[in-house]
């Protein structure tokens, strides 16, 4: 595409949703999501958007995949009972280990830059908060407490540090603290 939006061709485009694009940590790879299998399942690709392949064939319903800060890994949430929840699984594909088993929505995973820990977001205070936990499930605890919706966690570059979206004052602005 040129910089005026003329000769523009979707990367990775079909006659199905393509969605929630993830790079990876090289740049040579790009996971997204995609119905073209009728389920929502997650894709990986080229960087051209050549060689896909099918990496989930759970029938159910996956959003957000990330990958690990070193390339392993994929996050993602899934509703295999009929709630989401947080998963990961290698990046070349294999059998999905879950990482919440809340009756609460959980969705929405994202990695700390050392991949040693995950943000998350879940009602399970029945409003949308903010949760982090140990890459592997354990230790997960709420970071924000607000009857709003606090959203979008984001871990700034020194891996301390936690932002996300709230609508705490009346509009949406971007929050920030040490979990």
């Amino acid at each position: 595409m040129k910089a005026d939006g003329s000769e523009r061709k979707p990367l990775i485009g079909g006659k199905s949703f393509e969605g929630f694009p993830s790079w990876s940590p090289d740049g040579k790879k790009l996971l997204f999501t995609t119905t073209r299998d009728k389920t929502q399942e997650i894709y990986i690709a080229d960087a051209d958007g050549a060689n896909l392949q099918r990496l989930t064939s759970e029938p159910t319903l996956k959003q957000h995949p990330s990958w690990s800060p070193d390339g392993r890994e994929i996050l993602y949430n899934a509703n295999a009972d009929g709630n989401f929840d947080v998963y990961v699984m290698d990046a070349a594909g294999g059998k999905p280990r879950r990482l919440t088993d809340n009756p609460a929505m959980d969705v929405h995973p994202t990695w700390s830059p050392d991949g040693k820990r995950v943000a998350f977001v879940s009602i399970r205070d029945e409003n949308y908060e903010i949760y982090v936990m140990q890459a592997d499930g354990t230790d997960q605890r709420r970071v924000t407490d607000y009857p709003g919706y606090d959203h979008s966690p984001a871990w700034m570059p020194d891996g301390k540090t936690l932002t996300w979206v709230s609508d705490r004052d009346g509009r949406y602005d971007i929050y920030a603290a040490v979990p």
